[in-house]
């Protein structure tokens, strides 16, 4: 169910990317705080008790008044909250997608830095980590740091990009960080007849494997050639997810048949039905 807080960490998300907040966003907002105001509005401050008795009760009747006025404002406001929460809601939702595309463009530059530094660290994984790094090397030293801090934007980035999209349904699915950020590519019949999934999904594997070394699995993910890095848009993860069923179950089809081109016109049919 989406709420209201994750509406607000969606904005304060694309405000802290220093992205720009439709006017509707920012007008919903002020209406869910004027709704709130009212309905928080407290009772008016008792009056003094008056010296004489001629005029207590009008006091009394006139602070009575007073007190049903903003009872019935509050009330009245209460009944427009779930509203004005929805319209909050609805307008962020539909500032979501803009605001993932003005992310494309830092998120490709940090990419571009981690592939610049990718090319200069050892080829060897496992030898991309501070406790395994040849330290004395300058050249992987330096490249490690320009990786490392790249790296630290990403990681910010992408989780700034979650909060926005939460707002929106959430990503849901499987390997979510990873097709939050790439995705496989569109299987082919050709690709599917040459057990191409038997190269892309160590992929997948190996991203799960480095989930605790954040440089080195961003250095394999740039170093990939299978896999296009995009920052996903609300929905998307679970499209590129799907892929992942749409190969293998192809692969399926294709092992099922008796014969080659029985192979083929089989995953043809499945690639058709399930596009």
């Amino acid at each position: 169910m989406n709420t209201v807080h994750d509406a607000v960490r969606a904005v304060t998300a694309a405000e802290r990317r220093k992205l720009r907040v439709p006017d509707q966003v920012r007008e919903a907002a002020a209406v869910r705080a004027a709704v709130a105001r009212t309905v928080q509005q407290p009772d008016p401050e008792r009056p003094a008790l008056p010296a004489t008795a001629a005029d207590v009760e009008q006091v009394i009747r006139d602070h009575a008044a007073e007190l049903q006025l903003v009872d019935l404002a509050r009330r009245a406001a209460d009944r427009f909250s779930d509203e004005a929460d929805a319209a909050y809601v609805d307008a962020v939702r539909a500032a979501v997608p803009d605001w993932i595309a003005g992310l494309q463009k830092e998120f490709g530059n940090l990419i571009g830095v981690v592939q610049k530094a990718a090319a200069k660290l050892p080829a060897d994984l496992d030898q991309i980590d501070p406790q395994r790094l040849n330290w004395n090397n300058p050249a992987h030293t330096a490249a490690y740091t320009k990786a490392e801090g790249a790296v630290v934007q990403l990681e910010q980035l992408v989780s700034d990009r979650a909060d926005m999209v939460k707002v929106a349904g959430g990503d849901g699915g499987r390997d979510n960080a990873l097709f939050a950020v790439a995705s496989l590519p569109e299987p082919t019949t050709q690709r599917v007849m040459d057990d191409d999934w038997q190269q892309l999904h160590p992929t997948i594997s190996t991203w799960r494997e480095l989930r605790q070394q954040p440089v080195a699995r961003w250095v394999y993910l740039v170093r990939q050639g299978e896999l296009q890095l995009s920052l996903a848009t609300p929905g998307e993860v679970r499209q590129r997810s799907v892929q992942v069923e749409r190969w293998r179950d192809a692969g399926h089809a294709r092992r099922s048949a008796l014969t080659l081109n029985g192979g083929q016109a089989a995953v043809q049919q499945y690639l058709a039905e399930s596009a």
